[in-house]
């Protein structure tokens, strides 16, 4: 059975067992903003929202496929994102969640397969009292990149980097996870520069220093992981700051 947490800026609220026709109508949503995010949604029930807000319908199959190749599309009232949330793994250093996300000035709407509902690991003030649907997008982004950081520089996955002065440098299974870990760091850092380039209408000036501070993080978290492949292999190509900048 699939879930929708409804989320507007004065409260919240999880429907367990839901009825797709009830959110077939448009005067059955909150008034703006609001947050829909919905978990495992059966085809029925995705067919009446898109029906409700008048999704273009090559949204409606993306977000039933399982594609993911990251990209942002815009549809002139809102942008459709495919991506995935990477989050800290003990046992592999970092899992990602496929998400399908629609924005627009009105709502955020978010799809993805986790027992866990996105707004569960934000603090109330973050999900509480929200006012525009673009800040709300990049809190989800920081949130995940901040985790990453926590995990990776506060000793938490030490048990995954048994490397010690002398080691041998060689190419190992860990090796190769923290190069596709960089990789994905790297593709988030494209992946917001194409939503600020793409979605400007949705973000305000002063949303700008926002999606820097968040490159800037996944920048920092590149270096750190730039450290440990070199510590690995000193042969490693190490993407340098110029290449941070071209990006950026």
């Amino acid at each position: 059975m699939g879930r929708i947490i409804l989320v507007t800026g004065r409260s919240r609220r999880t429907v367990e067992s839901y009825t797709p026709r009830s959110l077939a109508y448009p005067e059955s949503y909150p008034t703006s903003p609001f947050w829909l995010a919905l978990l495992s949604p059966s085809e029925r029930l995705l067919c009446r929202i898109s029906s409700a807000l008048k999704f273009d319908p090559r949204v409606q199959r993306a977000c039933l496929s399982r594609h993911r190749q990251p990209s942002c599309e815009d549809f002139g009232d809102y942008l459709f994102i495919q991506t995935s949330l990477l989050e800290p793994s003990r046992k592999n250093l970092f899992i990602q969640r496929d998400i399908k996300i629609i924005l627009s000035r009105e709502y955020l709407i978010t799809l993805h397969k986790s027992r866990t509902p996105l707004h569960c690991p934000l603090s109330r003030s973050q999900v509480s009292g929200f006012t525009h649907s673009g800040p709300l997008l990049l809190t989800l982004f920081d949130d995940s990149i901040a985790k990453l950081i926590r995990s990776f520089c506060s000793g938490e996955n030490s048990a995954a980097f048994p490397l010690r002065k002398h080691d041998e440098p060689r190419k190992t299974p860990l090796w190769w996870r923290l190069r596709n870990f960089r990789a994905a760091l790297l593709r988030d850092a494209n992946l917001l520069h194409g939503i600020a380039a793409t979605g400007t209408r949705f973000f305000g000036p002063e949303d700008s220093s926002f999606f820097e501070s968040i490159r800037a993080k996944i920048y920092l978290l590149c270096d750190v992981t730039n450290r440990l492949l070199s510590r690995m292999d000193p042969m490693v190509e190490v993407p340098n700051k110029q290449a941070h900048k071209k990006m950026s």
